[in-house]
């Protein structure tokens, strides 16, 4: 990735159990401003540290996101059924949900069409359960090769993983991209070992804009109505 280019754009990092303890005071002090947190996998496996590392870094102010990691040969009603069931509810400043696509193994066999199928289905389902248009996490080549490039796709913001120094192919049906993680070797402070490392394509503003808004209270936004002095009879 050019660094002086992307310098002053968000950067962030996502995680799962396989990065171990994470000490979040020190990712929030290195710059990191969000964070995707896996969640689920297929029809029953729930992360074991998704709990734990949602709260902490919700407390240091780290804009937070969940994903889950689709397996198409696993009925996705019970996919969507595990996911919502670990997330339960987006929460104000929650980034939107993700549906992982990825791994070509795992969809051979399937047609581009019936792949993308499956994607917009559990985009959808999730959208309708949770309030919020999911985003779709994928590769250059898988989105072209496995999901056709489906026209349907571009309903969902891009998270592209593409390993470069240069800036990355945004495949079609895409004209840009929402996240990009640019590489999965990268070093966090507060994290032991490699970790992914991704920038959104935007300013502070605009990522907050992504996220889930503050329910406005009562009467806010509500142009206050006119006091007209009564007629004397």
């Amino acid at each position: 990735m050019n660094k002086r280019k992307y310098a002053n754009r968000p950067a962030g990092i996502d995680v799962s159990h396989h990065n171990g303890k994470i000490d979040w005071a020190k990712v929030k002090a290195a710059g990191i401003t969000f964070v995707y947190l896996k969640a689920t996998e297929g029809a029953t496996y729930k992360d074991p540290t998704y709990d734990d590392n949602y709260a902490q870094a919700k407390a240091h102010g780290i804009a937070v996101g969940a994903y889950h990691f689709f397996r198409p040969g696993v009925a996705t009603k019970s996919q969507v059924d595990n996911f919502v069931a670990a997330i339960k509810k987006l929460n104000p400043g929650d980034l939107p949900p993700v549906l992982d696509a990825e791994n070509p193994v795992l969809w051979e066999g399937l047609s581009a069409k019936t792949a993308a199928d499956k994607c917009v289905a559990f985009a959808e389902a999730v959208k309708s359960q949770l309030g919020a248009t999911p985003v779709l996490y994928a590769g250059s080549f898988f989105i072209r090769d496995q999901l056709g490039g489906d026209a349907r796709l571009a309903a969902y913001p891009l998270w592209l993983a593409q390993y470069r120094k240069n800036d990355p192919t945004v495949p079609k049906p895409y004209a840009t991209w929402t996240f990009w993680q640019h590489t999965e070797s990268g070093k966090c402070p507060g994290i032991t070992g490699n970790c992914d490392m991704n920038v959104f394509n935007g300013t502070l503003e605009q990522l907050a804009k992504l996220t889930i808004p503050t329910p406005a209270k009562a009467g806010e936004g509500v142009a206050p109505r006119s006091k007209k002095p009564r007629r004397k009879a």
